[in-house]
């Protein structure tokens, strides 16, 4: 099938390039020249594990198309999916504009019957709103159909999510779409039928309910840990025990310094606009959003209660980890970064370092005058009187001990749980965790 793919982030690469790999041909459009021209050279604008390679695969193949302009986007393509932003508003509502302009340029241009697929995540009611500006700006000779096909990729995860997914969620009653989606997606949908029609408003609200239920599981965690400090209980135990009950799961059952990303707190405060606005009280989301906001100011005070009778003024932290999630470079809502901030107005120096995230950090963090950037995790280990861990990467779960004890005051405060408390103590050094 020849498709284009509208928007190259996160979701629109993925999407396009897996697509490409299954067989497909795919064009994929960004207002974005100096991207389009990048990506044209097989160079990624971020971290994605696994993405890079089937993107110049598929240049080379000539599978994969990249280009700034919906004239040629539109060209000989007759299955479209839009994957662009949806930013929050200062209400927390979801800004449409990007979606709009989208679905107004592509019907104007479209010469042939097509379908549109939305996968940007959009408010419960964003379907009859583009389907009235489909028929504002289409040819009329042309039929085009429109249906919600949300994502479900985690970053740093994303290539595996599209190619081995959970569900294909479809947003429509048209029978025509229901066999075009089964024919583009055989390929991931071999095994077991994994493909769920509903109402296209349906779809539109399945996607914030499972973001918010994750997010839901990981404020509770973390307001049980706060209890489990009080009570010397570990919290590990309690994930255990409650994890290994089918009915609940294990997953998103981690105690730490509370969710960030593009995904959680923009979808919530999204939900959130859409109850407040159908005049319904939402108590349980409320208080979601409220335990996360205040997770990273209450390890911060952790630090502060440890250091009480010293001043902070004068100390120094490594801090590990500035993405929002290991296997990524985004700090887009990172907790780590909001960490940082704060910490920096009370600290003397912090020394920051991140496998791959350390350019975004730049960015965000340009206005602290006390942070250096280091390229070694140890590199000035000697230097900090500390080490926070604020992301769990794989390579922060089992550190040189040894390297660890050159810390002056010997302390490590872990924000994600990951380092085992019995063997840091077996070299003298001390630990605080977050319900541990």
């Amino acid at each position: 099938m020849k498709i284009t793919v509208i928007g190259s982030g996160y979701v629109g690469l993925v999407t396009g390039a897996c697509l490409a790999e299954v067989g497909h041909s795919v064009k994929c459009l960004d207002i974005d020249n100096e991207k389009v021209a990048e990506l044209k050279q097989g160079e990624l604008p971020f971290y994605e594990p696994g993405l890079l390679p089937i993107i110049q695969k598929g240049l080379r193949n000539r599978t994969l198309e990249f280009t700034s302009s919906y004239h040629e986007a539109t060209k000989a393509s007759d299955i479209y999916f839009i994957c662009v932003g949806t930013p929050p508003k200062e209400d927390g509502s979801s800004d449409l504009s990007f979606l709009s302009d989208c679905i107004s340029n592509l019907s104007a241009l479209i010469a042939e019957d097509s379908v549109i697929f939305i996968k940007s995540t959009v408010p419960v009611g964003t379907h009859k709103l583009m389907r009235s500006l489909i028929k504002e700006n289409q040819n009329q000779k042309i039929n085009i159909l429109l249906a919600s096909n949300p994502e479900f990729l985690k970053e740093g995860d994303a290539v595996r999510d599209f190619m081995r997914p959970d569900r294909i969620i479809i947003g429509t009653d048209n029978q025509d779409i229901k066999k075009i989606i089964k024919e583009l997606y055989k390929p991931l949908n071999k095994q077991k039928d994994k493909i769920l029609f509903m109402s296209p408003e349906a779809a539109e609200l399945t996607k914030y309910a499972a973001n918010s239920f994750l997010a839901t599981k990981i404020s509770f965690m973390n307001e049980l840990a706060r209890l489990c400090d009080s009570f010397d209980i570990n919290i590990e135990d309690i994930r255990n025990g409650i994890g290994s009950d089918p009915r609940i799961g294990s997953h998103f059952l981690y105690s730490g310094l509370g969710y960030g990303g593009s995904c959680f707190p923009k979808d919530i405060d999204s939900l959130l606009n859409t109850f407040k606005s159908n005049r319904i009280d939402n108590q349980i989301l409320t208080s979601v959003k409220k335990i996360n906001d205040s997770q990273f100011s209450y390890f911060l005070s952790k630090i502060q209660n440890f250091y009480s009778k010293q001043n902070l003024k004068q100390k120094n932290f490594l801090i590990w980890g500035l993405a929002f999630k290991p296997e990524t470079d985004d700090v887009r809502e990172s907790v780590s970064i909001k960490l940082i901030k704060s910490l920096s107005e009370h600290s003397n120096h912090l020394y920051l370092y991140d496998p791959v995230a350390t350019k975004t950090a730049k960015e965000e963090l340009q206005e602290l005058k006390n942070i250096t950037f280091l390229d070694d995790p140890y590199e000035c280990i000697d230097q900090s009187d500390a080490l926070v861990i604020a992301t769990e990467w794989k390579i922060f779960w089992n550190p040189d001990y040894k390297r660890l004890q050159n810390l002056k005051d010997q302390i490590i405060f872990d924000g994600r749980n990951i380092l085992n408390k019995d063997k840091l103590n077996e070299y003298g050094l001390k630990y605080l965790g977050i319900g541990t």
